[in-house]
């Protein structure tokens, strides 16, 4: 059965009106017209016309009068008594006129529940009874009777089923209801997460972009889209690239393909890659990240490209720079004079004066220390060169940093012990690597306990190749650790036993092990062992 709009307003009067109440009065006027052509003196009866009469007077207060507001069901009732008193005298000549009683029997029974089926058994009674009292005759056998309640027991039937109908989608409407109400909720809920994230997105000081798994925008802030525009690309159209991208040296651009978004796409993750974006009058550097999202099946999800923007950061190391560069040039020069006239000092100072040999020496050794110190300042400004890369034996390497400082180990009086395999194959530049395990044995010699052995392990694998150097000594907080890689940072012990150096050593280890593609890792703790641990790619055997 058609849905039948049963809100209690006008407008659902009119459509429920139109749907059930027409019908009826077409009915009425086609059954009107068919008593009127076979026998007009049923039409003029007082009962048929009454009957004709309540049916016009129903279908007018459906749809004018606002019963709505009252009992919508008394038009059902007005109709089904209307069939009723025409049945008296029209069954004579069209016994089908009962059906007319479909229209408000059904409606009752669909949309007002228990009370329509008591309208329904009510009214097909009245109909059945009626007819025999107003002729004051009964039917007189099983087959009268059969003939008589057939059509009403059908109606009914068919009013049962659109009640039975009407229980169903009412069932099935409350489902939707709060389906639909769970779904509302459930989109509001969207709706307030994806603005917290929106918020929580500007709110960060860096640039967030989210990509699907098939490389689509689905979210990013304010700050990645200003670095995507001052880059020349947009983040939400392919290739996701920019002609404003410079490599770290800001002179060199970086291609389209390796780029950190179209990587980041690739699958790769990206760890703090530095870049500079925007035209050169106002570019700015950023240190970009990237992660692939996976779902609990471990499908990929999507990608996340965070991007801080460190200008003022990198503009400040590139002041710092600067300022090394200047202070080394301008200490280095006259330094160098004084060097000089020390040693045409040095020459004129002849063995019968041996108290003003000692000063001489003492003033050449501080002029030599002072050279040192400003040469590791000149280092820590200097850009490491290219690799030159060949397959070394890390073990001869280590032997040969051992000797370079076996000199200040006799002199604290302390022994270097080189353990391990005897063979280390790796592809690796010997001289800078020499360069930073010779740091490690200093620094072990320099904040060790003296006379407490130092032990270097080198292992060998088939892929990975680790050189350990471990010492007693003070040890390394926690907090001590964090920072012990970064440039300039001298440990309080090293400050309290004022302990030459300007902390660059092991920023230069770190820089050149990182330029090898490896890891550099310390284990230490107040007062306990440490071990400095070098993590190189292995050579392959030779065949």
């Amino acid at each position: 059965m058609p849905h039948i709009d049963s809100t209690r307003t006008p407008e659902g009067r009119r459509a429920r009106s139109a749907q059930t109440q027409l019908p009826f009065f077409f009915g009425l006027v086609y059954v009107a017209v068919v008593v009127a052509v076979v026998e007009p003196s049923i039409l003029v009866m007082p009962i048929s016309l009454f009957g004709f009469a309540l049916g016009v007077v129903a279908t007018v207060l459906a749809m004018f009068v606002p019963w709505e507001r009252f009992a919508p069901i008394a038009v059902a009732a007005l109709d089904v008594v209307a069939v009723t008193l025409l049945r008296a005298e029209i069954t004579r000549v069209l016994p089908g006129v009962i059906l007319l009683a479909i229209f408000p029997m059904t409606w009752a029974a669909y949309a007002f529940g228990g009370a329509g089926l008591t309208l329904v058994a009510g009214g097909s009674v009245a109909m059945l009874t009626f007819r025999f009292v107003y002729d004051g005759a009964w039917p007189q056998s099983f087959a009268g009777w059969a003939n008589v309640t057939s059509l009403p027991l059908v109606i009914v039937a068919l009013a049962v089923m659109a009640f039975l109908a009407a229980r169903r989608l009412g069932h099935r409407g409350r489902q939707l209801s709060r389906a639909n109400q769970a779904q509302t909720e459930a989109l509001a809920d969207a709706q307030d997460a994806e603005a917290l994230v929106t918020g929580i997105l500007d709110t960060v000081a860096a640039g967030v972009a989210f990509y699907d798994e098939e490389g689509r925008l689905e979210v990013a802030n304010a700050a990645a889209h200003e670095m995507a525009h001052a880059s020349g690309f947009r983040l939400d159209e392919p290739p996701y690239a920019g002609e404003n991208v410079l490599a770290a040296d800001r002179v060199s651009r970086i291609p389209p393909d390796e780029q950190f978004i179209p990587r980041a796409l690739r699958g790769e993750v990206i760890r703090a890659h530095l870049a500079w974006l925007g035209p050169p009058e106002a570019q700015m550097a950023v240190l970009a990240s990237s992660n692939q999202l996976h779902r609990r099946d471990g499908s990929v999800q999507g990608t996340v490209v965070v991007a801080h923007d460190v200008t003022e950061l990198a503009d400040a190391i590139e002041v710092r720079e600067q300022f090394l560069r200047t202070v080394s040039h301008e200490l280095r020069t006259p330094l160098t004079s004084v060097t000089g006239f020390l040693s045409l000092i040095d020459d004129a100072v002849g063995p019968h004066d041996p108290k003003l040999r000692s000063y001489v020496d003492v003033v050449n050794r501080r002029a030599a220390d002072l050279l040192d110190r400003i040469e590791d300042l000149v280092s820590a400004t200097r850009v490491e060169g290219a690799l030159r890369l060949c397959v070394v034996d890390i073990r001869q390497i280590v032997d040969a940093a051992a000797r370079r400082v076996s000199k200040l180990a006799e002199q604290q009086s302390t022994p270097v012990h080189v353990r391990g395999a005897s063979v280390a194959r790796a592809h690796a530049d010997r001289e800078k690597l020499e360069n930073a395990i010779a740091e490690l044995l200093t620094n072990a010699l320099k904040f060790g306990e003296p006379e407490a052995p130092i032990t270097v392990t080198c292992d060998a694998g088939d892929e990975r190749v680790r050189v350990s150097v471990a010492n007693d000594g003070p040890g390394l907080s926690h907090a001590e650790l964090r920072r012990v890689f970064d440039r300039f940072y001298r440990t309080a012990h090293a400050r309290s036993r004022a302990v030459q150096g300007f902390g660059l050593g092991l920023t230069r280890v770190r820089t050149i092990v990182h330029a090898h593609e490896g890891r550099i890792h310390i284990e230490s703790a107040p007062g306990a062992r440490t071990t400095v641990t070098v993590d190189l790619p292995a050579a392959p055997a030779p065949s």
